[in-house]
């Protein structure tokens, strides 16, 4: 950590390459989270048909246990990608109230998604849309954090330092 603090980051060659590894994984979830997205679909109806089931294509109700255990997942994983990308993103030159931003809505979005699982089959369809929403706004801002970070450690305005002395 301390090299976050005293800025001494471009001077850890093996801190940027944990950095890096780690970013590259995230991509490769936000990749998978597309190839899980086109499971559910990207239209109102089918999710809808993911949740509540479709008689006409004999595609059942998600039932409680499986959505507890998507639950149970997607808290513990997406709290620590988030925790990480958010710890990482605060070290960038971005404004306080952006970072603030940025944080509200990753976290969010990504509370709403898992929510909007449990509403739309529990409660209502139409809460559809929030569960539509709240997954392209996930991983748009997932995909924001991993630019910012890149960005700011990676290609920062000092010249990089790549072994430690």
């Amino acid at each position: 950590m301390r090299f976050f603090v005293t800025k001494d980051l471009n001077k850890n060659f093996a801190l940027k390459l944990i950095i890096l590894f780690s970013l590259i994984f995230f991509i490769g979830l936000i990749v998978t989270n597309f190839l899980f997205m086109t499971k559910i679909g990207f239209t109102i109806q089918e999710i809808i048909n993911y949740y509540l089931g479709n008689p006409e294509t004999f595609r059942q109700p998600k039932s409680y246990g499986s959505i507890v255990e998507e639950t149970h997942f997607h808290l513990f994983a997406m709290g620590i990608i988030l925790l990480t990308l958010n710890h990482l993103m605060l070290f960038s030159n971005l404004s306080n109230i952006t970072k603030i931003w940025i944080i509200i809505i990753s976290f969010t979005a990504c509370l709403l998604d898992i929510a909007s699982s449990w509403l739309v089959r529990f409660i209502s369809a139409d809460f559809a849309i929030l569960k539509l929403s709240s997954m392209v706004v996930e991983q748009i801002s997932l995909l924001v954090l991993i630019y910012i970070i890149t960005k700011s450690i990676f290609f920062s305005e000092k010249k990089a330092v790549i072994y430690d002395k």
